[in-house]
């Protein structure tokens, strides 16, 4: 199951991680699901723009820990690399989608969730949401783009202090850094304006949004995948090291103690 989902609403796609259960937690097959379904949205010319959403209240709490954890214990040596590529993959595709790529965030969006939406190119969020780049916390490094887009977006001091300190942030304070555009107000729900936004965008010229998107990309730096293959090169060390064994150990211990937990428990579950 890749806890994927996708309607149209006009011109708008929206894709929708669902799996509330598991806090919308992202597994290599839901990643590789997402890049399929943001290449067969930019193939369609009657989509003009991609909304990016999760389901049952939460945008996703990132890397699902039972997957990485599985990759982990895989004696294919090259296990770590394919799930990177899984996640970069993803990326690298909402950042040179023709498309414009909204993401709608309510909840939680943690670790490789709050990167996918930084990877977006807009994001609006509701006044419940938070963020966090809780890699520091399981022992690894900051993934999946975020050492390269946060210094963009808040600038390299506050982008340390993110990854470094692993603070969650709530709306108000994420809309004053910049890691987000607007706070849905009660007047609209936040998918309805994510949509209305993107629905806006795409009412524009294709091609001449695309060459937008691009040309404001190219002008942050010269090479994301420079970038990326420098962090799965440091991840795919660190993945098998002390530090990640005794950060995911501590998630085997919760997990044995509660399958459900609380969803504050739930968001800390999760890469």
């Amino acid at each position: 199951m890749t806890a994927l989902t996708s309607r149209d609403e006009g011109r708008v796609r929206v894709l929708a991680f669902d799996r509330p259960d598991k806090m919308n937690a992202i597994s290599v097959d839901t990643a590789v699901a997402l890049t399929r379904a943001l290449r067969s949205a930019a193939s369609d010319r009657q989509v003009g723009a991609v909304v990016l959403t999760g389901a049952g209240g939460n945008f996703s709490s990132g890397g699902d820990v039972r997957s990485i954890l599985d990759t982990i214990a895989d004696a294919d040596s090259f296990a770590e690399n394919r799930m990177m590529s899984a996640f970069h993959d993803v990326l690298t595709e909402i950042w040179s989608s023709r498309l414009p790529v909204v993401a709608a965030v309510s909840g939680i969006a943690y670790g490789a969730a709050f990167n996918l939406a930084m990877a977006c190119d807009l994001v609006i969020c509701s006044t419940d949401a938070r963020f966090c780049q809780v890699f520091v916390r399981r022992g690894v490094i900051p993934d999946i783009g975020a050492a390269y887009l946060l210094p963009r977006l808040v600038g390299m001091r506050r982008a340390k202090d993110l990854m470094l300190r692993a603070p969650v942030v709530g709306a108000e304070q994420a809309l004053s850094i910049g890691l987000v555009n607007e706070i849905a107000d009660g007047s609209h729900s936040l998918l309805d304006r994510a949509v209305e936004v993107a629905a806006e965008i795409a009412d524009y010229d294709d091609f001449v949004v695309s060459m937008t998107k691009k040309a404001a990309n190219i002008a942050t730096d010269v090479s994301l995948q420079g970038a990326l293959a420098l962090e799965a090169s440091l991840q795919t060390a660190v993945l098998r090291g002390d530090g990640a064994t005794s950060g995911f150990e501590e998630f085997r211990v919760r997990d044995s103690r509660s399958n459900s937990g609380s969803p504050h428990q739930s968001a800390r579950d999760s890469h």
